[in-house]
């Protein structure tokens, strides 16, 4: 059996700050101001496979916001690469895209392909084992926060895949 974790996640060209330092008491929030709007992002879509003792993280990137068929796409390709003879569970959260209707129809086609859909309890994304790969990804190798074009970030993810050995699908 292999066992897929998917998720999607987005990078712009300023990534998100962990934390800040503020007086005690001050109570103050401060707004990071964005120049480039949603065309300064990247969107990934990916799983985290656990086959026995592989592991393996597979991605695509995204054009524009994940949406339904984005993930039915990437679900497709999940499904041809399966073997209906031996089981592979994709394990989803409950975001709105991973759960239409559409994909509900056609979750028995993938299924006699071999491909199962679970998802994880509702307000449970620490659960999904790809979170963890995505904060790698952003926290640690890739610990520049800024970036001056879209090109010069999708240069730093694309390094930052090949180091975590990410397959591209």
């Amino acid at each position: 059996m292999t066992l897929k974790y998917l998720d999607q996640t987005g990078l712009s060209l300023m990534l998100s700050i962990g934390s800040t330092w503020f007086k005690r008491g001050s109570g103050k929030q401060f707004e990071i101001p964005t120049r480039w709007g949603s065309s300064g992002r990247i969107n990934l879509i990916g799983t985290y496979s656990l086959h026995g003792t592989e592991e393996q993280l597979e991605v695509r990137e995204l054009s524009g916001s994940c949406n339904g068929e984005q993930v039915m796409a990437y679900l497709d390709t999940l499904a041809l690469q399966a073997a209906p003879d031996q089981m592979t569970v994709v394990v989803l959260d409950n975001a709105p895209f991973h759960k239409g209707a559409k994909l509900r129809e056609k979750a028995a086609e993938w299924e006699k392909q071999g491909l199962y859909l679970r998802y994880l309890p509702p307000y449970a994304p620490m659960l999904n084992l790809i979170e963890e790969i995505w904060r790698k990804l952003k926290g640690i190798v890739m610990p520049r926060r800024c970036y001056n074009s879209v090109d010069e970030l999708r240069e730093a993810v694309l390094t930052g895949l090949k180091v975590l050995g990410a397959r591209f699908i």
